[in-house]
């Protein structure tokens, strides 16, 4: 997220009129105030400066309060301070209101939906957005629209909802006409280099990067070129072009220097670290995040502080520095908060049971490896309930597009009527086609709302890569399966998949590759497993498999025919010098064991198939007794 909030610096340029005006309102910042923005591109810690030298006076009026507040927010908005952000805009917000000045209104709280995903918001900042976008839609006001489709695609990438982002900045970036300000097409084209970048498809970013890198050349903008070029650096870096994007960091680096802009100083920093430990140099590494740590804790900016000492931990551990490593250690659990950070407490537990085995204390490494593991699978149950919640939230701006375009057409059937009511007989005529085209639109409303809903059921309960059943779901299903064959005294065998060396093929090949094999898995289950099998995606790489009605023996060969046919999965995906395998565990059911504890079996018995080579489908101990 605070690599999005870096490129979504707020640029308010040019005149946005209302076309429904019915009397004077603002509808644009003063003067003033829009050579403030301009300049804001590239001396922000100046104009800064400025405005918290010249607060608006006690006497002035409300407008211009409210703009000052805009502005200052927007500036905190560009050097990356969120709370300050969301203060400012929220104070600038008592000072008008929808009725008395909506464009500035509107406006407002565009950059208060910004902000509020900065600081980790998104949610609350995706109702604010569509009520902006259906004011602007209303009114004409095809700027506030363009922008309000810039934020809410921006909010979006944070939720990680690409096609929804995709959608918005592509209808933003084929409308748009402006050459300068956030809604721009190079900057429009910067924020498209960030969706695709986060969702790692790198070739698409480079070439949306580029645009923005050329556009900020030559029109001589530093702050957005050290943004753009960050982006395009990252980018080029992980899609292999590793000398070009170091350049391009670099570059990065030295023009947000010569800005004062040391939050920017620091993501370069971060990220040229990364090279660094990509190429094992890792004495260069050190002093690079050293640099960034530094910059990070003078700016009080706690998650970022974080991340640098979690990278400084895995450099130790590289260079086999144990002494280092648990000092950066001891300083990431300071900066760590569990509750809000889940992935990174499991990226640290791990971390920890690497330093607890250099250091030759194995039951504490196993200690931690068992915390990470029960942390991710924590963390996999809670993805999968925001997975849910996300869903809801892009159906409510679905919805909420639909009555746009209901409101839209009720107003033009408003004004046809005043204009038709001197010809009785065309008004009656007119009024009865209207009615009819609304029957049509409500019934085409309810046909969608009722497909829309049948499809986020089978969202609900659906993996969206595999296709499979998703953790939530097979949970359940494993569940009342136990039931029934406990009630009615049948077998049922659950297993436990896990690809071998998988996170071998996403560094080596790149994770689209590892989505490839993850979806050649799932077919390769779909073909061989009966109509009556369940399987679903429980983790990463890991699948659950339940077999109804099916002997331990007869359980057995067929998991162990499905893991030979493995081999295909290598040729599906194209990389044939890489042979991929799994291995799996297997349980049977018992008396008194519900579906947790035949997991916990299954999982059991798929340790012990990884540690004797892997490759094999291995029995839980207890199950051969209980099956004879």
């Amino acid at each position: 997220m605070a690599k999005i909030a870096w490129f979504c610096f707020l640029l308010f340029v040019g005149t946005i009129h209302s076309a429904i005006a019915a009397e004077p309102v603002v509808s644009k910042f003063s003067e003033q105030y829009q050579a403030l923005t301009l300049k804001l591109t590239t001396e922000p810690q100046q104009v800064l400066t400025e405005l918290l030298d010249s607060p608006p006076a006690v006497e002035a009026d409300s407008t211009e309060k409210a703009e000052y507040y805009a502005i200052l927010s927007d500036t905190y908005y560009a050097l990356t301070h969120p709370q300050d952000a969301v203060e400012s805009v929220r104070k600038g917000l008592l000072y008008v209101t929808q009725k008395s000045e909506p464009w500035l209104y509107h406006n407002l709280r565009l950059i208060e939906a910004s902000a509020l995903e900065m600081a980790g918001k998104p949610f609350d900042g995706l109702k604010i957005v569509n009520e902006a976008i259906l004011w602007a839609k209303v009114n004409v006001d095809e700027d506030t629209y363009l922008l309000g489709l810039y934020v809410r695609g921006s909010l979006f990438i944070t939720l990680n909802e690409y096609s929804a982002a995709a959608e918005n900045f592509l209808e933003a970036y084929n409308r748009t006409t402006h050459e300068y300000g956030k809604i721009s097409k190079a900057n429009i084209a910067a924020m498209l280099g960030v969706m695709y970048d986060n969702r790692g498809d790198y070739q698409l970013a480079i070439p949306y990067f580029a645009e923005a890198v050329a556009h900020a050349r030559k029109n001589n903008e530093p702050l957005n070129l050290s943004i753009v070029l960050y982006g395009l650096g990252s980018a080029n870096f992980y899609a292999g072009n590793i000398t070009i994007g170091e350049a391009q960091l670099t570059e990065s680096a030295v023009i947000a220097q010569s800005l004062g802009d040391e939050q920017g100083v620091g993501y370069a920093l971060m990220k040229l670290a990364q090279i660094s430990i990509a190429q094992q140099d890792y004495a260069l590494a050190e002093k690079q995040l050293q640099k960034a740590a530094d910059i990070f804790a003078r700016t009080e900016n706690a998650p970022m502080d974080f991340q640098v000492a979690r990278s400084l931990l895995v450099v130790a551990l590289a260079s086999g520095d144990y002494e280092k490593a648990q000092e950066y250690r001891d300083h990431a659990m300071r900066l760590l908060d569990p509750q809000t950070m889940p992935s990174d407490a499991i990226q640290l537990a791990t971390l920890e049971g690497r330093l607890a085995a250099g250091q030759g204390d194995f039951a504490q490494a196993y200690g931690h490896v068992s915390r990470a593991l029960a942390l991710s699978e924590l963390y996999n149950e809670n993805r999968s309930s925001e997975q849910v919640h996300r869903i809801r939230a892009i159906y409510e701006v679905r919805e909420s597009e639909q009555a746009n375009r209901l409101l839209e057409h009720q107003n033009r059937s408003q004004r046809f009527a005043l204009e038709a009511q001197e010809q009785r007989n065309v008004y009656l005529w007119s009024f009865s086609g209207i009615a009819l085209l609304v029957c049509c639109l409500l019934g085409v409303m309810i046909f969608r709302v009722k497909a829309q809903s049948r499809a986020l059921s089978t969202l609900a309960i659906t993996d969206h890569l595999t296709g499979l059943y998703n953790r939530r779901h097979i949970i359940e299903q494993l569940n009342r399966q136990v039931s029934a064959a406990q009630r009615y005294h049948y077998d049922l065998c659950v297993a436990i998949i896990d690809l071998d060396f998988f996170k071998k093929i996403n560094d080596s090949y790149g994770h689209a590759v590892g989505d490839k094999v993850l979806v050649a898995f799932s077919q390769v289950c779909s073909d061989n497993l009966r109509n009556t099998d369940l399987i679903g995606r429980i983790g990463g790489e890991e699948f659950l498999v339940v077999l109804p009605h099916t002997s331990l023996q007869d359980g057995y060969s067929t998991l162990d025919a499905l893991r030979r046919k493995m081999a295909n999965v290598s040729e599906l995906v194209g990389i044939n010098e890489f042979t991929i395998s799994a291995s799996i565990g297997l349980t049977i059911n018992a008396k008194d064991l519900d579906g947790m504890q035949l997991m916990a079996n299954a999982d059991t018995a798929l340790y012990l198939a990884k540690s004797q080579g892997r490759d094999q489908v291995v029995v839980h101990p207890t199950s051969s007794s209980i099956s004879s």
